[in-house]
């Protein structure tokens, strides 16, 4: 790829050559075309559409989250049948894996069938067509509502493919983009579901850490998306409504996001392209998605805003806004990290926070449990402090949306267990309602934790008489457990009582 850079370059001298000053400029476009030609023939094949079928045919229509919805009344062939939404996506494959998914945007198969549970979805169902223009039947591995990301398996059994003929796309090594960089877009799954094909684009990033900007406040995105706190790329190329899930490459061949339309049809931007990142700030996203984990994202326990233009007006201060720590919630990680009310937070790991967006976002990029360092100037400290945080998990408010096929933490004894703050419906939004402990967030019937009337809303503070705070400490408590265990148990009104579970 150092001709196509190189090429880049000398593209760029050439434009102010006049015909006949030299072949310089020509040889060069020449060598920037060979190099484009090839990465893009190196990537398309990783490429595929997928589509979701849900309604009897009808007329096509746009839907309110930008996927093109209905059939074509005129259909004359398998290859005419257009689906009630479809979306681009890319092969890709696990870490040390043989094994092959397709990654794509939540949004356009949201409703379709779930793997390993016969009946779930809403009766849709999910088809994949490739490059070699096969097509085969998909579900959801896993999906996660606040990245807009899902991924898909592949029922291959009845095609002439094996996971190995199915080439994936490097993206758990890519590094970030940057402003001015030029990309590859390979999309358009409109004509990938006729012809395997996807259409080339080429592209700059325009600017990163965006955020659509709604024409009504009422429709404006809040912080339970990503997108919603400004974590799109913004690209200079236009994005037509469906277009959503299309790879972004960068000039190594490497994905480094995927394209969604959603963010335009929330905004005013319909002229511009936008971009879910993929890098090493979100592959460990993609990873849970592969391993079919429930996204689990960081949470402080505070209430931010704003920081006061007067709070930094210090020499010790050199940046224009912060985020202010309104309030340090009752037994938060942040409580316990040592962060104070009142306390300005400057930067994240050494990355300047400008705004309560900028601190939520650049929190939420880690998974619970994960340790972050906080740079803090605090009323009277001439200097600002570091403090280092511990994570809990940001509480779950779309049930319904999270698919997870597998758990991350099994269920014990009919028991499954949850951080404090995991599930929203628990709390209704009431930080003052979480209790020590870790949630019982599910109590299978005729399980023995039901025999021993334990019930989902309520908290594990103990097993036996070892304190435990999170799903990792409680699987290790009882990991070697045989016979009976005892658990002590706290209410939503603080009355505890201590519970004997069968084995």
């Amino acid at each position: 790829m150092c001709a196509l850079l190189a090429g880049c370059c000398l593209l760029i001298q050439a434009a102010g050559q006049l015909p006949g000053q030299g072949t310089e400029g020509l040889s060069a476009a020449m060598a920037l075309e060979q190099s484009l030609t090839q990465l893009i023939e190196q990537s398309e094949p990783s490429v595929v559409s997928v589509a979701r079928f849900r309604s009897p045919p009808g007329s096509l229509m746009i839907d309110g989250r930008g996927a093109a919805q209905g059939m074509n009344p005129n259909q004359t062939g398998r290859n005419e049948l257009l689906p009630n939404q479809f979306a681009a996506g890319v092969i890709v494959a696990p870490r040390e894996s043989e094994e092959r998914y397709i990654l794509t945007v939540y949004h356009a198969v949201r409703g379709g069938p779930i793997a390993g549970k016969p009946g779930s979805g809403d009766g849709s169902r999910l088809e994949v067509r490739f490059f070699s223009r096969h097509v085969c039947p998909a579900e959801i591995v896993a999906a996660d509502p606040r990245s807009d990301l899902a991924v898909l398996s592949l029922d291959l059994k009845d095609t002439n493919l094996r996971p190995a003929k199915l080439r994936p796309m490097a993206w758990d090594s890519s590094p970030p983009v940057r402003k001015g960089q030029l990309v590859i877009t390979l999309g358009n799954p409109y004509w990938i579901a006729r012809d395997g094909s996807p259409s080339a684009g080429w592209a700059m990033i325009a600017n990163l850490g965006r955020r659509p900007v709604a024409l009504a406040a009422s429709s404006m995105p809040g912080p339970r998306t990503l997108d919603g706190l400004g974590g799109l790329i913004h690209l200079d190329a236009r994005l037509p409504i469906g277009s959503s899930g299309a790879p972004v490459v960068n000039l190594t061949g490497q994905l480094v996001g995927l394209t969604t339309s959603l963010a335009a049809v929330e905004g005013y931007e319909r002229s511009s392209g936008f971009a879910l990142p993929i890098d090493a700030s979100t592959s460990w996203i993609v990873a849970d998605l592969l391993a079919g984990h429930e996204v689990e994202y960081g949470f402080l326990g505070i209430t931010p805003e704003l920081a006061p233009r007067e709070r930094l007006m210090l020499d010790a201060v050199s940046q224009p806004t912060a985020a202010l720590a309104r309030v340090v919630h009752h037994l938060s990680p942040a409580q316990a990290g040592g962060l104070l009310g009142d306390d300005v937070i400057l930067a994240v790991n050494g990355q300047a926070t400008l705004s309560e967006l900028d601190l939520m976002r650049q929190v939420t990029l880690h998974p619970p449990d994960a340790v972050v360092r906080l740079t803090v100037l605090r009323r009277g400290n001439g200097e600002p402090l570091t403090l280092a945080i511990k994570l809990g998990k940001w509480p779950a408010g779309d049930d319904e949306g999270i698919i997870a096929t597998k758990r991350k933490w099994p269920l014990w004894r009919g028991l499954g267990v949850d951080f404090p703050t995991g599930r929203e419906k628990f709390f209704r939004g009431d930080l003052q309602r979480i209790r020590p402990g870790v949630l019982i967030s599910e109590v299978h019937p005729g399980s023995a934790a039901e025999e021993a009337m334990l019930e989902a809303g309520t908290y594990i503070s103990h097993v036996h008489r070892t304190p435990v705070r999170t799903p990792a400490e409680f699987a290790a408590a009882v990991e070697a457990e045989t016979g009976s265990v005892t658990l002590r148990v706290i209410a939503a009104d603080d009355t505890t009582r201590t519970v004997t579970v069968a084995e």
